[in-house]
């Protein structure tokens, strides 16, 4: 078995948390993503995302909160921009490219928030690796009331295979998304410490 390319800073379970970079203190998401960070933080699991602002810095925030680890995938391509405060491990990339590879191949969880390109890029690179058995399997679950209609949208004739729709899961509170995260994480042990063939 070849060595992975990327080496985990932790040795905590991570989840990978995408979202939106301009999400604001003031809008409700924010609120949003820092009781998810507080969560998955208190289930046991460090908490990675693209390390700048926006729901990023929430999720952080609320992870830090709660005691956890919180790694910030950083790029050049974005280092005008100033990390966020919250962060205890920034690992920093040459090219967005490599930051997605990163956070698509270390982490052994993801949660996405409502965001805009960015975000659905980060949600269809892992989704497109889940597929294609390009990474181990791991749950990807989408927060927020607008996910469950895009992902119907995105599965009409032409677009998304309706088989493919089962490697998504959707969430609608921090809550869920959690307890969806936990239970993936507790089945993918308890296989892997099961013998052969059971």
């Amino acid at each position: 078995m070849n060595a992975p390319r990327f080496r985990a800073p932790t040795g905590r379970p991570i989840v990978a948390v995408f979202g939106s970079s301009t999400t604001d203190p003031a809008d409700p998401a924010w609120a949003v993503a820092a009781e998810l960070g507080e969560r998955l933080a208190r289930a046991g699991f460090a908490v990675m995302n693209g390390g700048y602002q926006g729901s990023m810095e929430a999720v952080s925030e609320g992870a830090r909160r709660a005691g956890g680890e919180v790694i910030g995938v950083t790029t050049s391509l974005f280092n005008h921009r100033p990390p966020n405060p919250h962060l205890t491990h920034r690992e920093d990339t040459t090219t967005l490219l490599e930051r997605l590879d990163y956070l698509v191949h270390v982490a052994s969880g993801f949660v996405v928030l409502e965001g805009s390109i960015g975000t659905l890029a980060e949600l269809f690179l892992a989704w497109n690796l889940l597929a294609v058995e390009g990474r181990p399997q791991a749950p990807l679950v989408c927060l927020g009331k607008p996910y469950a209609e895009f992902l119907r949208a995105a599965s009409v004739p032409g677009l998304v295979i309706p088989d493919l729709l089962r490697f998504v899961e959707v969430a609608d509170t921090p809550e869920d998304a959690v307890a969806r995260v936990s239970a993936a994480h507790a089945l993918a042990i308890a296989q892997e410490n099961s013998p052969r063939g059971e």
